[in-house]
């Protein structure tokens, strides 16, 4: 028995040219998307963005320009000691930037003698002077969603938490722009003049970013109402 190949009736071949059609069309909106989605970023990005001002009732992050630059020496440094963030002057500070303690759960936690000698030694920086003196990155205005994720440090045998933020595109432009120079230096996220955290900054243009470690919880929370809009 010999087969034959079935002749294409008239509505095979209308539906088969219908749907590619509807590939190409899809794969031509695609690829215009594309092109109009990066020619709006690359204008973004040249927009010379006006100076931002701190802000007193709410949260400012500002860049603590903590590392060595050609003709531009280094400006604050962060420590971390028991879970509080201190600014200090490089001078002040020695040559590591930060101290990861053990959880503050533990009563019987006492900081190694190293930390205890930089965080007794030297003048901490006011928040004061870190706001007027640090180039303002970013307001809360700058993003427009947040969320939380708690995740589990088994060498300290405790929780810390993750944020993730989405940037509006005036943020993610902003942030390109002073990463771009500032690439692996701290930003300081301070609200109401206290310093939630200091992360490390890489330089990149994205719409999100993770902010971490965070140990203590309220601070993660404060975060997430923050920069996600909540009051």
């Amino acid at each position: 028995m010999t087969g034959e190949t079935p002749t294409p009736t008239p509505f095979r071949l209308i539906r088969e040219k219908g749907t590619v059609r509807l590939v190409l069309g899809a794969i031509l909106l695609s690829v215009a998307w594309y092109v109009y989605n990066s020619y709006r970023v690359y204008r973004m990005q040249q927009v010379r963005w006006p100076a931002l001002t701190a802000v007193t009732d709410g949260l400012t992050v500002v860049g603590l320009q903590d590392k060595d630059r050609p003709g531009k020496p280094r400006k604050y440094v962060a420590i971390e000691a028991n879970h509080a963030w201190q600014i200090r002057r490089p001078d002040d500070a020695g040559e590591d930037e930060s101290e990861m303690e053990e959880p503050e759960e533990k009563a019987s936690y006492q900081p190694t003698a190293a930390v205890s000698s930089r965080t007794a030694s030297g003048q901490v920086v006011s928040v004061e002077e870190v706001l007027a003196t640090c180039p303002v990155v970013l307001t809360a205005a700058h993003f427009s969603s947040a969320s939380m994720e708690q995740e589990y440090e088994p060498f300290r045998d405790t929780h810390y938490y993750k944020v993730h933020v989405t940037l509006t595109p005036e943020g993610r432009s902003r942030y390109w722009q002073f990463s771009r120079d500032h690439d692996e230096e701290r930003l300081a996220f301070i609200m109401k003049g206290d310093i939630l955290t200091c992360p490390k900054m890489s330089h990149m243009d994205t719409t999100s970013l993770t902010i971490e470690p965070i140990w203590v919880k309220e601070d993660a929370d404060t975060l997430v109402r923050v920069l996600g809009g909540k009051p």
